[in-house]
C-alpha cells in the first residue's frame, strides 16, 4: 500500500542490499507524487540482480507521470547488459507518448544499435511525429538496421508524405524491398497500390509475397484481377497467400470470383495443403462453387478450425442426400475428425428432422449404419456415445441387435444416454435392455431403469 514516507527514509531503503527492503521501499512510493530526488536511484534499480525488485521498479516507473523518466531512462538502452536494455525498452514503450521528446534527444547523439532499438520503440509506439526524424535518418544513414527500422516505423506511423521516401530506397538493397512493401501496405494510399502493382511482375517471389499481402489490405479491384491471373500462373505455397488476398478484396470490393475448373482446384488445394489461416480463406472462396468435388475435399478438414467449419458447414447443410454417401466412404478410412464430424451428421439430422436420409437408398442407409454400428467400441467414449444415437436414428431394428455391446460400454455417461434413447422406444427388446441396466453397477443407472420398468408395469396394469 502506497504511504507517505520520508523520501530520505525511501532513499536509504533503496540502497540497502536486502532486496526485500528495496522491495518494501519501491511499493511504499506514491506514483501520483513521485520526489524527483529519487528518480535517479530508482532508475538504476532496473540494473538489480534481483527480478522482484527490478519489476516492481519498472511497474512504478511506468505508472507514474514524472517528466524526469524517459530522460533518465533513455540512456540505459545502450547498456551492455540485454535484460536492462530490454527493461529499458519496456518501460519507454509502455509509457509511450510520454517517451517521445527523450527517445527523439537521444536519437540525435547515439550509435547505430541504439539508433535502430529507439526508432523500432518509437514506431511501436505509433505517434506520427516520429517520421520528421525518421525520415532523416533514412536519407543518411548506412546501416542496413537502421534503415529498416525506419522504413518498418513510416509504415507503423501511416506516413502519407513518405511514399517518396520509401520508394527511393526500394531499389538501393533487395533487403529492403519485403520491408517498404509491408509499410506500403499499412500506409495503404492510392499511391502505395499503384507502386504494388507496377513493380510487381518484375520481383522475386519473397518481395512478391510481401505484396501480395499488401495488395490484399489496400488493393482495389486492379489489384484484385491481378492475383487472379498470378494464381492461374503460380503453383506451390506461394498460391496461399494470393488465395488470401483474393478473399480479402473480393469481400471488400463483392467481385465475383472466377468459376472456372482450374481456379476452383487452386482453391481446393490451399483448402486441403495450405497453412490454418489459408485454409480460411479458401473455405470461404469455396463456397461459391456449386460441386461435389467441394463437399469430398471439405470432409478432410472438417473440425480442425471454427472458422473453416462455418464456412464449409452450408455446403453440407445444403446438399446432405448426396453429402451421406460420401460421409460413408470418408468415415470407412478412420479419419483423425471421425468425432467432429459424427457431431456433423448428428447437427445435419437435427437441422432437416432425419428428412434427407429418407432420400436415401436402403443400401447407403445400410451402409451408413454400419459405420455407426462399427464405432460402437471405438476408444473414444465420445465416439461411442455418437454412435449409439447415430445408429438408433438410421437404423433402429439394427440398433435394438446391439444393445448387448452398448450395455457393455463401460462409460457410465454412455449407458446413461442408452437408457434415455431406450425408454423412448416401445419395443419388448427394448424393455429386455432396460431390464439389464435396471441391474447396473451405477446406482443411479439402476434406479432409473427400476423406476422406469415399475411405471411400466402400472401402466399394463
Amino acid at each position: 500500500m502506497e504511504q507517505n514516507i520520508n523520501p530520505q527514509e525511501i532513499l536509504k531503503k533503496l540502497k540497502n542490499t536486502d532486496s526485500s527492503e528495496k522491495r518494501e521501499a519501491i511499493e511504499s512510493i506514491n506514483y501520483h507524487d513521485l520526489d524527483n530526488s529519487l528518480i535517479g536511484d530508482l532508475i538504476q534499480l532496473i540494473k538489480d540482480e534481483d527480478k522482484g525488485v527490478r519489476d516492481a521498479v519498472s511497474n512504478l516507473l511506468i505508472l507514474s507521470d514524472n517528466e524526469l523518466i524517459p530522460r533518465n531512462v533513455v540512456p540505459l538502452i545502450s547498456s551492455d547488459e540485454i535484460s536492462v536494455r530490454n527493461l529499458a525498452g519496456e518501460i519507454l514503450l509502455k509509457k509511450k507518448y510520454n517517451s517521445l521528446p527523450a527517445i527523439k534527444e537521444y536519437l540525435t547523439s547515439c550509435n547505430d544499435d541504439d539508433q535502430k532499438f529507439l526508432i523500432d520503440i518509437a514506431g511501436l509506439i505509433g505517434d506520427d511525429s516520429i517520421r520528421f526524424q525518421a525520415k532523416e535518418i533514412l536519407s543518411v544513414s548506412k546501416n542496413d538496421n537502421v534503415i529498416l527500422a525506419c522504413i518498418e516505423a513510416l509504415g507503423n506511423v501511416n506516413c502519407q508524405d513518405c511514399i517518396d521516401d520509401l520508394i527511393k530506397v526500394y531499389d538501393q538493397n533487395e533487403l529492403f524491398k519485403p520491408t517498404v512493401i509491408e509499410a506500403l501496405g499499412k500506409i495503404g494510399n492510392k499511391e502505395a497500390v499503384n507502386f504494388i502493382i507496377e513493380r510487381y511482375p518484375k520481383e522475386d517471389e519473397l518481395t512478391k509475397f510481401s505484396m501480395i499481402e499488401s495488395l490484399g489490405e489496400i488493393g482495389n479491384e486492379e489489384a484484385f484481377f491481378l492475383l487472379v491471373n498470378e494464381i492461374r500462373e503460380t503453383k506451390g505455397p506461394i498460391s496461399w497467400p494470393i488465395v488470401e488476398s483474393l478473399m480479402k478484396l473480393q469481400q471488400k470490393f463483392s467481385i465475383d470470383v472466377p468459376f472456372d475448373e482450374n481456379f476452383k482446384n487452386i482453391i481446393l488445394r490451399t483448402l486441403i495443403e495450405g497453412e490454418p489461416r489459408y485454409k480460411r480463406a479458401a473455405s470461404n472462396l469455396i463456397t461459391v462453387f456449386e460441386d461435389k468435388e467441394v463437399i469430398e475435399a471439405s470432409l478432410s478438414i472438417y473440425g480442425i478450425d471454427e472458422v473453416i467449419d462455418n464456412n464449409v458447414k452450408t455446403k453440407f447443410f445444403e446438399n446432405p442426400s448426396y453429402l451421406y454417401p460420401k460421409l460413408t466412404d470418408y468415415l470407412n478410412t478412420k479419419p483423425k475428425n471421425l468425432k467432429e464430424l459424427f457431431e456433423l451428421t448428428k447437427e445435419i439430422i437435427q437441422n432437416d428432422g432425419g428428412q434427407s436420409l429418407g432420400e436415401l437408398s436402403a443400401l447407403d442407409i445400410q451402409n451408413l449404419s454400419d459405420v455407426f454400428a462399427n464405432n460402437l467400441t471405438h476408444p473414444d467414449e465420445e465416439v461411442r456415445r455418437s454412435s449409439i444415437e447415430l445408429l438408433f436414428f438410421t437404423a433402429l431394428d439394427k440398433a435394438l441387435l446391439f444393445t448387448d455391446t452398448m450395455l457393455e460400454d463401460d462409460d457410465m455417461w454412455n449407458r446413461m444416454r442408452l437408457l434415455e434413447i431406450l425408454e423412448t422406444i416401445n419395443d419388448e427388446r427394448s424393455f429386455e435392455a432396460i431390464k439389464q441396466l435396471s441391474k447396473d453397477s451405477e446406482e443411479m443407472i439402476a434406479e432409473r431403469a427400476e423406476y422406469f420398468l415399475n411405471q411400466l408395469d402400472i401402466q399394463n396394469s
